[in-house]
């Protein structure tokens, strides 16, 4: 949403695909550093880098630091979040249901995506950040996820601070399915889990020496171009629930930051729900 760059954002957009493949973090990765993983998969993080486990067969890879190339802004960018920060976060779980697919995919097909999540970071902002652990719902194209026409799809992901990002199974779900987005730590190991019910569970294992401090609900975008990219209906995130390492529950202090305000998004707060909305969607941006 970056509208000083907009005329020169298809060009560059393609010759950015084909050198390298764009994250919703904003940032172009080599293909080596995503790992689009199925299931029976655990990753080790380190300061020297990740190892990845099959944790079926106990084969170990290991993998050294792989740098993310910093990208302008108007690719992908977080449109607006609300965050709760706590001292150490054990446990954060979401419900949300997959809203009305985009009107718009934007001037060219496939050009625009969207993606929608609940996620845990450290830090104390998104922009001084190390890591993120989120269970995605994304429509359109991401690293994860490289058909550009794709429709809702749920994904767990992790982002390292090693510049590597891990995709887990990627669900197809439709229009009003009822998801989950869980986020659980025992002992140095997290599981993430994108759960659709029915439908199945997109999950990832995660071990490392690292605390998770900032709690987020995100909307975020790559290429919007017109409101009209973005979920007609307002955005629920319901029974939102927030624990420390030792399983005692934290009460949610929830902060808005807006980053990009052409579609007038807006966030209320309700006990444990979150609601983010937006204005009139014939905006073009």
């Amino acid at each position: 949403l970056f509208c000083v760059y907009w005329r020169f954002a298809g060009m560059r957009f393609f010759a950015a695909v084909a050198s390298a493949t764009l994250m919703p973090d904003g940032r172009d990765y080599d293909e080596q550093c995503i790992h689009r993983l199925e299931e029976h998969h655990t990753v080790i993080t380190t300061e020297a880098g990740d190892t990845l486990v099959n944790t079926r067969t106990g084969e170990r890879v290991e993998l050294p630091l792989c740098d993310s190339k910093a990208n302008v802004g108007y690719y992908s960018s977080w449109i607006v979040d609300t965050v709760s920060l706590h001292p150490s976060i054990g446990m954060m779980a979401t419900n949300w249901t997959v809203p009305t697919a985009p009107e718009s995919r934007g001037p060219v097909p496939g050009m625009s995506s969207v993606y929608l999540f609940n996620g845990l970071e450290d830090g104390t902002n998104h922009h001084d950040s190390t890591f993120i652990l989120q269970p995605v719902l994304s429509y359109g194209k991401s690293g994860c996820i490289l058909n550009p026409l794709a429709g809702w799809r749920f994904t767990a992901f992790y982002v390292t601070g090693s510049g590597r990002a891990y995709c887990g199974k990627v669900i197809e779900v439709e229009e009003g399915d009822t998801l989950q987005g869980r986020m659980t730590k025992s002992g140095d190991t997290w599981t993430i889990e994108a759960d659709a019910g029915a439908k199945g569970v997109s999950s990832h294992g995660v071990t490392g020496e690292f605390e998770a401090t900032s709690a987020y609900i995100t909307v975020e975008g790559m290429i919007i171009y017109n409101c009209k990219a973005l979920p007609k209906d307002d955005l629920l995130f319901s029974a939102n629930v927030l624990s420390d390492s030792q399983g005692k529950a934290l009460e949610a202090q929830w902060k808005t930051e807006i980053y990009h305000k052409e579609c007038q998004p807006a966030v209320s707060v309700q006990g444990d729900d979150v609601t983010v909305s937006w204005g009139p969607a014939d905006v073009v941006v």
